[in-house]
């Protein structure tokens, strides 16, 4: 399937990327898989640490420790460890079997070394059996294992959350934060995205794509299912843009969406975006807006900081110069339509003198000439004027594709300038078509150029531009991009055609 030229390239926002305190719920066995995975991985992951001198006490015990204190010293055979240590020769082989099991000691002959080890860098295993605190374990009713994975996350969970955020109480050690993980693991409570991120990363499951619902405690939450069609990851597109726009310029501080003029539209996009919520209240879930200013890079969706997003810039410049101009108008056009008619135009206003700076420059971009921004009388907004030819102008230039589908045929004219040229008109078919065959007159022509220095101007060689009006008919016609070879026969065709004339 070809790819509208006025579409966006791929995009999308993965759970992955949301903001770190968004909560995620998944499908039972997808969370089984997680929880299963991780707890088989998370004990071997090696850890820079401080340990003590009686390390191998400490983590095995004095008799067995013992053990690994004489083979630091030396090799000893089974029996050498026996009479040693004091313990029973079952007991000293079965923990020999475990040592190399683990990678710590190796056999040769009969004889058992310890492998290269530095009791500097110890497993989580071996860490958390070293530092463990049977009552507090027991106070909290969590396993080893949930103890691991809380080691394992520690780090993560200080850096996301700083002490000075209230977050960072809720978990004031390893400790509350496995009782936190036990909750996550039996499905009591739903998972942050900060911790999920980092489970997903080790487990190397694909829980992801089991994600039932995602919400910001205690905000509204989002079913990620609409229509029978699954929403994650997000997709991002000219919509996405135009419900973040909708949201800085109309949205209450307390998240209440009740401004008439597109609500309809905002809410029915809201749901095709990003699943189910409920919206009786009028009220937008903030994992939605939290989930919008993170990708978008917007630090709050506060009126009167309003602005056009320099994310939203970046990719309109990967677009094609003739797509950015289609998506730009079509913004355009949607902020227009949540405007008020004046004086035969349309008047925008904002609380934000920068957003309608932004819709100035987005203006004279597209050839309407830069907007003249007021501040209305003795109220705390701004205003811009548009007139009613240039809203009709806009039109025209956002659905440029629809009108006139041979663009997407002309686009590929190598270096061309339609779009250059293009806002310079009233985006109309006409003035749309004398553009394109202008573009590919002198594209012929340059083609034909070539083939003249190729030639070297022998002696009787026709001159090949006179012909360019005649192969630039051809391939409109035909609504063929020219290529030097196909070029080069037409003139060749044409010249003989002249000469059997000559002869005849």
């Amino acid at each position: 399937m070809i790819m509208e030229p006025y579409e966006y390239r791929s995009k999308h926002i993965g759970v992955r990327e949301f903001p770190p305190f968004i909560r995620v719920a998944l499908q039972q066995n997808m969370r089984k898989e997680l929880f299963s995975q991780a707890m088989k991985k998370v004990g071997t992951i090696k850890r820079e640490y401080d340990a003590p001198e009686n390390v191998f006490d400490a983590l095995y015990g004095k008799k067995k420790g013992k053990i690994l204190q004489l083979l630091s010293e030396e090799p000893h055979t089974a029996v050498e460890l026996i009479e040693k240590s004091g313990l029973s020769p079952s007991a000293v082989y079965h923990f020999l079997h475990f040592l190399r099991k683990q990678h710590i000691v190796n056999k040769k002959g009969r004889t058992y070394f310890l492998e290269e080890h530095s009791s500097d860098v110890l497993s989580l295993n071996e860490i958390v059996r070293i530092e463990e605190d049977p009552l507090l374990r027991r106070k909290y009713g969590i396993s080893i294992k949930e103890l691991e994975i809380a080691y394992f996350l520690w780090d993560t969970f200080v850096e996301v959350a700083p002490e000075e955020r209230g977050y960072a109480r809720t978990y004031q050690s390893e400790y509350t934060l496995a009782d936190a993980v036990h909750r996550w693991r039996t499905g009591r409570t739903d998972i942050p995205v900060w911790a999920l991120d980092q489970l997903v990363e080790l487990s190397g499951s694909n829980a992801l794509k089991g994600v039932t619902q995602y919400h910001l405690p205690p905000g509204i939450p989002v079913s990620p299912y609409y229509n029978g069609e699954y929403k994650l990851p997000l997709q991002v597109d000219g919509n996405l843009d135009k419900i973040v726009i909708q949201l800085l310029q109309k949205m209450s501080k307390n998240h209440l969406y009740t401004f008439p003029k597109g609500r309809r539209w905002l809410f029915e996009r809201l749901h095709t975006s990003f699943g189910e919520f409920d919206d009786s209240t009028s009220r937008i879930p903030s994992a939605i807006t939290e989930i919008l200013k993170s990708y978008y890079g917007v630090k709050t969706l506060n009126r009167s900081s309003a602005c056009i997003p320099s994310r939203m810039r970046a990719r309109w410049s990967e677009l094609n110069p003739l797509s950015q101009i289609t998506e730009e108008s079509s913004l355009l056009l949607h902020i227009i339509s949540l405007s008020s008619r004046s004086n035969g135009g349309f008047e925008i206003t904002s609380r934000s003198k920068s957003f309608l700076e932004d819709i100035s420059h987005l203006a004279s971009d597209l050839g309407l000439g830069a907007l003249t921004v007021r501040k209305k009388h003795r109220r705390p907004h701004f205003r811009a004027y548009l007139s009613e030819n240039k809203v009709d102008v806009l039109r025209r230039y956002a659905h440029l594709f629809q009108t006139y589908p041979d663009l997407e045929i002309w686009l590929r004219i190598p270096l061309n300038q339609i779009a250059e040229k293009l806002v310079f008109t009233d985006g109309g078919p006409q003035s749309i078509e004398e553009i394109c065959r202008e573009e590919l007159s002198r594209f012929v022509e340059s083609i034909l150029k070539s083939l003249e220095r190729k030639k070297k101007r022998s002696y009787g060689m026709p001159d090949y531009v006179q012909y360019k009006e005649e192969i630039t008919s051809n391939f409109w016609e035909q609504k063929m991009i020219p290529s030097s070879r196909r070029v080069e026969e037409l003139v060749e065709m044409r010249a003989r055609e002249e000469e059997d004339v000559l002869y005849a």
